[in-house]
């Protein structure tokens, strides 16, 4: 049974869409989506400020990972216990001597 080409088989990928371009059909949507927004953007304007306080915040939370990037988490680490002898002959040798 003869097959397509495998992934990973050492030969590299030749023709078809380079990485990274969306394909045709989403292309297509994208611009209907962004041409029905255009042209019934004042309807929706007019439609929120007729909205209950709730409503109208609930969109705005809504919207807001489309106007302003969601930052990543930072992980805290307490450093308020000073380092042991041990801690840093540790951190010196890139392996743990001893088990805690």
């Amino acid at each position: 049974m003869a097959g397509g080409r495998k992934k990973g088989d050492g030969h590299p990928k030749s023709g078809g869409r380079k990485a990274g371009t969306p394909n045709k059909i989403t292309r297509e949507k994208k611009e209907l989506i962004a041409s029905f927004i255009d042209g019934n953007w004042e309807e929706f304007v007019e439609a929120f400020h007729n909205l209950d306080e709730s409503r109208k915040c609930q969109i705005m939370v809504d919207l807001l990972p489309f106007a302003v990037p969601r930052l990543a988490s930072v992980e805290y680490k307490d450093k308020s216990q000073p380092k042991t002898l041990q801690d840093e002959l540790d951190e010196i040798s890139g392996e743990k001597t001893r088990k805690k």
